[in-house]
């Protein structure tokens, strides 16, 4: 079947340390978490680097797309050898001419990819993936940005979206504030079933809300991983 759309979701770690960067390194990346810190106590070295592409790596790359079943198909790239991961992710889309769909990616995980291809020397396979024009659907469809209309004030995470629309919410098992701890427990099938989620969840309020179709039922949720 021609696929018209690819959803996709990353997770991430810190790629090292802060103590093995430089000094003035560490010094400008403490001054930035203490400014997040007046607002969030939480804020931390480890959730800094996870969402910051100089400073994070990619564990996980998870894709999904409805087939003529009607079925969620999923697929993930997984492991600690980034380069390989993006490699992979780099022949899969190289082909793809339809829209990219994720959840906040346009300020997240397609810059975040883009900026870990430039790390590791490698060039992007599909330049429409590179294209991060704001307010457009094509190629990338944003489920979050559409939504809410581009408006913050409005925005409520993935699971609770989904669980307002009826839908199974992928952040009962594990949440973006849990993976490295997994990842440090090398709980591998965990991350990836996470992400997988994401993406699933991702595809279906596309689904649900901009094209009008019935949401897919969790059984016809087809994970890499049992």
């Amino acid at each position: 079947m021609l696929i018209d759309h690819l959803a996709l979701d990353i997770e991430t770690v810190p790629m090292k340390a802060l103590s093995e960067y430089s000094s003035a390194i560490q010094d400008k990346v403490n001054e930035k978490i203490s400014r997040q810190q007046e607002r969030n106590p939480d804020y931390d070295y480890d959730y800094f680097a996870s969402i910051h592409g100089d400073f994070g790596k990619i564990i996980c790359i998870s894709l999904g797309y409805v087939n003529n079943d009607n079925e969620i198909r999923l697929k993930s790239l997984a492991g600690d050898k980034e380069e390989e991961i993006l490699k992979e992710f780099n022949d899969i889309i190289s082909g793809h001419r339809g829209i990219f769909i994720h959840y906040n990616g346009l300020n997240f995980d397609i810059p975040f990819i883009l900026q870990r291809m430039a790390h590791n020397g490698l060039v992007p396979s599909n330049r429409r993936f590179s294209d991060l024009r704001r307010y457009s659907t094509n190629p990338h469809f944003d489920v979050m940005m559409q939504y809410y209309n581009w408006d913050m004030q409005k925005v409520l995470p993935l699971g609770i979206l989904a669980s307002l629309y009826g839908l199974p919410n992928p952040k009962e098992d594990l949440s973006g504030d849990q993976v490295f701890q997994a990842y440090k427990e090398e709980k591998w099938n965990r991350i990836i079933h996470y992400c997988e989620f994401d993406t699933a969840t991702t595809l279906n309020l596309w689904r649900k809300i901009f094209r009008y179709q019935p949401v897919i039922p969790f059984e016809n949720y087809r994970f890499s991983i049992e």
